[in-house]
């Protein structure tokens, strides 16, 4: 993810920034956003203006407690990130209080979240899961969603939430 998409969705409401004060994003600086809804965060590099991570919240006086504040963190310092927040006694998972982080497995999902939560707008709460799939095994599943009348994507979801189902109780 790169600071101009953040810039590009957010229209450049920034309201603060200043140097990043932990070892696990090299050289990091953050930019805080603010809209009459939502505040955005980012952590990122003055170098090559990429995000090492990204976070979205609905203002307090707007909250309804469904929607939930959503982080993106580059798959690269995932762990560095973690390291340092538990060896600060920090829970890496908190967000505020009792509230946790959703984290969101894709730049695009993040992106699509922060916009709509920036602008008031109603958005998909799902977390888009990154899937990978060998040249046979999808045109199996595009047949078998043919045959089915539906989308790749509805048996997709169908199949992960029989799993999830299925190993719930495990």
């Amino acid at each position: 993810m790169h600071i101009s998409q953040v810039n590009e969705i957010t229209n450049h409401r920034i309201i603060s920034g200043s140097e990043y004060q932990w070892n696990c994003f090299p050289d990091a600086r953050y930019l805080d956003y603010e809209s009459e809804y939502a505040y955005v965060s980012v952590l990122y590099t003055p170098d090559t203006q990429s995000i090492y991570q990204a976070e979205v919240s609905i203002k307090e006086e707007e909250w309804d407690r469904d929607v939930k504040p959503y982080r993106w963190i580059n798959p690269f310092y995932k762990q560095a990130y973690i390291t340092e927040a538990e060896s600060r006694n920090i829970d890496p998972n908190q967000a505020w209080d009792d509230v946790k982080w959703v984290d969101l497995e894709t730049e695009e999902d993040w992106l699509e979240k922060a916009e709509s939560i920036f602008n008031g707008k109603p958005f998909d709460t799902r977390v888009q899961v990154p899937l990978e799939l060998d040249d046979k095994t999808m045109l199996d599943m595009c047949m078998k969603a043919h045959e089915r009348d539906i989308t790749l994507n509805q048996l997709v979801e169908e199949i992960l939430l029989a799993f999830i189902e299925k190993h719930k109780n495990e």
